[in-house]
């Protein structure tokens, strides 16, 4: 039977196996860092992969998009100016382009210094990753998706990789059911929690056997009252803290100031996975807790 009991810093495992990471088998709550940990080093670079990595974290966050000419780089914005030395728009913009602009600095930004990073290609991210920590990959256009599922499965990483989607909670049927990637490809649904039908629509996602969501919240009752059903299909609950994630005001910036009635109440209902750019102070914390539970 799954834990279905408050969730305490995982230990960082050896093999970054996402299933075994999402099982709520797993007591841990598992740190997810937004685009890297880009505190000190550059958002979405491979430094801030390797600075996660020394940090113990469990998995990455990043984005990727394809340029011009079809090569899949690793980058949030539509365009190249607030987190590089270049400009343009990468779907726009050949890869030489694009590969020529240097990273800015921590969240990049008009007046932050360009470091010795470049941007990286999707393929060189998951190398740097491959054995050492999950990735989490977010595809900012939904047409570039195919690349990003031949790229992974060429690589050989699909175990380390959890790869997410919008869906349609409503829908009848998941066109992305009959994707060649399906199944091969941990997946994880996004979609928002609705007021008293949060099991429901878990019953509804079913088929999908996903072994993580990311959802947002009105009400934080809602998701701690359909810890059985979540018990019951196995799924572990990703919640977003950053200052833009709009789930109330479960948010990095309070989380600074009181720890506990952040992320203590997301642990308490039932939250698995927490996704911070606060991650040195969220290990902290994760950290006194399983100290005081042991």
């Amino acid at each position: 039977m799954p834990n279905s009991q408050s969730r305490l810093a995982a230990t960082p495992s050896h093999r970054p196996d996402v299933l075994l990471m999402a099982s709520r088998d797993n007591p841990g709550i598992l740190t997810i860092a937004h685009r890297g940990f880009w505190m000190t080093t550059a958002e979405n670079s491979i430094a801030s992969i390797e600075a996660a990595i020394a940090l113990g974290v469990e998995m990455v966050e990043i984005d990727t998009q394809a340029t011009a000419d079809g090569h899949l780089v690793v980058i949030h914005d539509k365009t190249l100016e607030r987190t590089t030395t270049g400009s343009g728009i990468v779907a726009e913009l050949p890869f030489e382009i694009v590969r020529n602009s240097r990273l800015k600095a921590g969240a990049g930004g008009e007046n932050a210094a360009p470091t010795a990073e470049i941007v990286p290609t999707l393929e060189e991210i998951l190398e740097a990753a491959r054995g050492r920590i999950a990735v989490n990959i977010d595809t900012k256009f939904e047409r570039d998706l195919p690349r990003v599922m031949e790229t992974v499965l060429r690589l050989g990483v699909a175990a380390q990789i959890l790869v997410k989607t919008d869906i349609d909670i409503d829908a009848t049927t998941f066109p992305l059911l009959g994707e060649d990637w399906f199944g091969q490809i941990p997946h994880m649904p996004m979609f928002r929690v609705r007021k008293g039908r949060f099991a429901e629509d878990l019953r509804r996602i079913a088929p999908l056997r996903a072994p993580m969501i990311e959802v947002r919240f009105d009400d934080l009752d809602d998701v701690a009252a359909a810890r059985d059903e979540l018990d019951r299909q196995n799924i572990r609950v990703w919640i977003n803290t950053l200052d833009v994630s709009h789930c109330l005001d479960y948010n990095d910036s309070r989380a600074l100031r009181d720890p506990q009635s952040v992320w203590g109440r997301l642990a308490q209902a039932g939250v698995g996975a927490i996704q911070t750019d606060e991650v040195e102070a969220f290990r902290a914390w994760a950290t006194r807790q399983e100290g005081a539970s042991a």
